[in-house]
């Protein structure tokens, strides 16, 4: 069955269907969505905006690393979302978004994918899916949130230095469904609206249900991990999530939250 790569007429399709308003901006190659997003926003133009890309040169991940944007091997997108006066949960965004993802990729594929803190799509401990959220101010504010998403779904070879931490929906993959990565997008992004939106999380709705669901989706919670601050690092084991989205750890000394950084699970 042929697998659909992203075009501009499907997405547009795809939005109709999912009765989302959103202004498209479709890029068969670009630097970065994230910095494409950025510039609308900066201009006054980025509310409600979706930028989606076949590939990227310089995709970006988290902790300033590099997201690997083959043509034609994944989805590449930055979703939008404007923030109004006192919006409210804004660290809890990050790990929403991975929610989204899996809820996409167990919808469509059946594939029970975990989400290692605070947004890592994994599968068998490898890495399907990278997020990076950022905040573009106005005045002393956050005016907008950026939500980038990168999603490897086509068979790949992946480059040496991740070939034993990443993989693809494409590489565990053995159904019947085409991997249409234009109504695959379109459906992550329909369920980042059902939880940053309709649930009310930006407006101090209640979280309690996207709190459980990230707990029962979590291959964090249990694990002894490798907390990665700025300022140091240590061995914690991670018992909870908190109800700003935050890890709750305990480490060496105390317990504590953390609501930055990264941890990396310890084997």
């Amino acid at each position: 069955m042929e697998n659909l790569n992203l075009n501009e007429k499907s997405l547009i399709y795809f939005l109709k269907q999912y009765r989302m308003k959103k202004s498209l901006r479709f890029f068969e190659s670009t630097a970065s969505t994230n910095d494409e997003a950025k510039k609308l926003c900066q201009s006054g133009k980025g509310r409600g905006v979706l930028i989606a890309a076949d590939a990227q040169e310089s995709g970006k991940g988290r902790q300033g690393r590099d997201f690997y944007s083959p043509k034609g091997k994944g989805i590449y997108f930055s979703a939008v979302y404007e923030l109004n006066d006192g919006a409210k949960n804004l660290d809890l965004i990050s790990s929403a978004a991975g929610l989204a993802v899996r809820d996409t990729l167990y919808n469509i594929f059946g594939l029970d994918v975990k989400i290692k803190w605070p947004n890592d799509i994994l599968y068998d401990e490898k890495k399907l899916c990278g997020i990076l959220c950022e905040a573009v101010n106005e005045g002393d504010r956050p005016k907008y949130i950026i939500i980038g998403i990168g999603v490897n779904l086509e068979t790949c070879d992946f480059p040496d230095e991740l070939s034993l931490t990443a993989t693809s929906v494409g590489n565990i993959y053995s159904g019947e469904v085409e991997l249409d990565h234009n109504e695959i997008l379109i459906d992550i992004v329909n369920n980042l609206d059902r939880y940053i939106i309709r649930s009310g999380l930006i407006q101090d709705g209640d979280c309690s249900d996207i709190i459980a669901r990230l707990k029962a989706s979590s291959c964090t919670l249990g694990k002894m991990v490798r907390v990665i601050t700025p300022d140091t690092e240590y061995d914690a084991r991670a018992l909870d999530i908190a109800d700003n989205g935050g890890l709750v750890v305990q480490g060496p000394v105390e317990i504590t939250t953390l609501t930055s950084g990264e941890v990396r699970h310890l084997r």
